[in-house]
């Protein structure tokens, strides 16, 4: 797969829900996920297992993934934007974030968020 076709499968799957789906067959075994804070997960496994997580303490009730936007010949990112309610607390919010992605090969091999406002 060229890394228009990834990244272009990357965004119409995240936009029907299949963000898992992404992760599973999208991702190296050795994928790193870097969120905002700086906080490194590395291994495909952990980085499911952190969105399950995320996933298990929110409410879901909408996401729209834009993009994607390339950068050389190994990079794209796309935006995304999620409502969703937070259970611990019952607040309603709507979280944006820009997801940046490098390709190895036909995988993605490494995500990094940047996130708009506190989290």
């Amino acid at each position: 797969m060229t890394i228009q076709q990834i990244a272009n499968q990357l965004v119409e799957w995240c936009n029907a829900g299949k963000n898992f789906d992404v992760m599973r067959t999208m991702y190296t075994p050795d994928v790193v996920s870097v969120e905002a804070d700086g906080q490194e997960t590395s291994g495909q496994q952990a980085v499911i297992q952190k969105s399950e997580r995320w996933a298990a303490a929110n409410i879901i009730n909408g996401q729209i993934v834009r993009g994607p936007y390339f950068n050389g010949p190994n990079q794209f990112a796309a935006t995304f934007k999620f409502e969703v309610i937070r259970k611990a607390t019952g607040k309603a919010e709507t979280l944006e974030e820009v997801a940046v992605y490098t390709v190895q090969g036909d995988k993605i091999s490494r995500e990094q968020f940047f996130y708009e406002g506190e989290h």
